[in-house]
């Protein structure tokens, strides 16, 4: 994105920030940044990506906010990969179930029962 700015009769381009880049604080900014790196990533998918891990990070009891963010998530990579409808169930079926794997070891301190 850039902004036009006249000077002397030439047109001088200066980049002008993202909504994201303005909305964003400084760490989650590179967090942000980061993130987009990856290959394919839109930066909504990023975003939902980042809260998901706040939520674990900050409220891991809080599963139905997770699972919220997880439904999100696939909605929008439904969207981006144009999924099917089964395929994206399954996607979410998945994500959720690793969820709760995860929630269940982290509760247990670490371990599995698998």
């Amino acid at each position: 994105m850039t902004d036009d700015t006249r000077l002397g009769g030439r047109i001088r381009r200066r980049r002008v920030p993202t909504f994201y880049e303005r909305a964003l604080s400084a760490s989650d900014q590179a967090l942000f940044d980061d993130a987009l790196e990856v290959e394919g990533m839109d930066a909504e998918v990023v975003l939902l990506r980042m809260h998901i891990l706040r939520l674990l990070d900050e409220q891991p009891q809080d599963s139905e906010a997770v699972r919220a963010g997880i439904r999100l998530l696939v909605t929008a990579l439904s969207a981006r990969h144009r999924l099917t409808g089964r395929e994206a169930e399954t996607l979410t079926e998945t994500a959720t179930e690793l969820f709760e794997q995860f929630v269940s070891a982290f509760a247990s301190g670490g371990t599995s029962d698998e």
